[in-house]
């Protein structure tokens, strides 16, 4: 397993929302990881707009930070010029800041996942280009 777990605001909205419809797949990769999950402060402002709408869905996500669970780094201010960058090369896909800050902080490719839903994860490269070691739904 990954020494760090880089973790994407769709399975936090999952694993927090029983009415997603990637709670039980994001239940049992939850309960496979044996390592610490991290995020970035962006990830987790658009996982906070999601699960605006979902009966305590803010308080599992201030619980699930509060307790551990998620660590959050901040990534913006030392990897602005990064996420500048992916965001204009990856227009086309239209980028989130959430995806290019997590991107951003996954440093260590080889020893790190990245844990998303969204199929964006299986275009985006590491820093050297190479394809990035993930769980999802889309891995065959």
């Amino acid at each position: 397993m990954a020494k760090t777990v880089y973790i994407d605001a769709g399975p936090i909205v999952a694993i927090l929302s029983k009415r997603d419809e990637h709670h039980f797949w994001v239940s049992e990769r939850i309960s496979e990881i044996d390592v610490n999950l991290v995020t970035t402060s962006i990830v987790i402002a658009e996982a906070f707009h999601i699960l605006k709408k979902v009966p305590k869905g803010i308080s599992g996500l201030f619980q699930t930070i509060e307790e551990g669970f998620i660590t959050v780094e901040e990534s913006y201010p030392k990897n602005y010029h990064f996420i500048h960058e992916g965001v204009l090369k990856y227009h086309d896909i239209q980028a989130s800041l959430g995806d290019l800050s997590l991107l951003s902080i996954a440093d260590d490719p080889k020893n790190s996942k990245i844990f998303t839903l969204d199929y964006d994860f299986h275009i985006y490269r590491d820093r050297s280009g190479n394809p990035l070691n993930l769980i999802s739904p889309y891995n065959s």
